[in-house]
């Protein structure tokens, strides 16, 4: 009879330790998940914008480098038989190939869907800085995809006496959409690149062919 009674204290014991076990899992679960995506969420964006600014930069190189163009080959200074400035005009062919070729090379690279993959230590998702580069490392995944599109301007620096700097640049802009598990979300990135310049003797005129056009 006391084996019994034993027996049966065991069984409760046992079951109420799995019940204990099984409620404190499922809370620390939900607790972890609600730190963690928002968490995860913010690295995969910040990890995006860093692949994002990688495959621009490097498309913006590469046709750069293939291209081979200098100041000359983009706009056209043109003065007047005393030697003053009249006009600045662009040469719309070189400048399109410029901006169309930088388009594509982007574009191809967003096209594939490539998976990218990060990885961050279990304890960085609990936000805790003692323990944030402890624990085995978590793989992240994501894709991107999107669309863009270039456009040049042109501006003017002072460079002393009777000199203007003319800076003509590409100017990037990427609608990317960043997907994953636990985030999803399109994000615009502009990027900025001087592609040439040129220093200008004499007075710049107030009115000149604008090479952004």
């Amino acid at each position: 009879m006391l084996y019994k009674k034993n027996k049966s204290r065991l069984h409760k014991f046992i079951r109420r330790f799995l019940i204990i076990f099984i409620v404190t899992s499922i809370i620390l679960t939900v607790l972890f998940e609600m730190q963690a995506i928002p968490f995860t969420s913010k690295c995969v964006r910040k990890q995006s914008k860093t692949v994002s600014t990688k495959i621009i930069g490097n498309a913006v190189v590469e046709v750069l480098e293939e291209l081979d163009f200098s100041y000359d080959d983009l706009a056209n200074i043109n003065y007047s038989d005393s030697g003053q400035v009249n006009s600045i005009s662009a040469n719309s062919i070189n400048i399109n190939r410029v901006k169309s070729k930088v388009v594509e090379k982007i574009q191809s690279e967003l096209d594939k869907n490539k998976l990218y993959k990060f990885t961050l230590p279990l304890g960085a998702f609990t936000n805790l800085t003692m323990i944030s580069t402890f624990g085995p490392e978590v793989e992240i995944n994501f894709t991107l995809t999107g669309s863009v599109n270039c456009k040049i301007k042109s501006s003017f620096e002072s460079s002393g006496v009777n000199q203007t700097i003319h800076h003509i640049n590409l100017v990037v802009k990427t609608d990317i959409i960043t997907i994953s598990p636990e985030y999803r979300k399109q994000n615009t990135f502009k990027t900025d690149y001087e592609i040439a310049q040129t220093v200008i003797v004499g007075s710049v005129p107030s009115m000149y062919a604008d090479v952004a056009k």
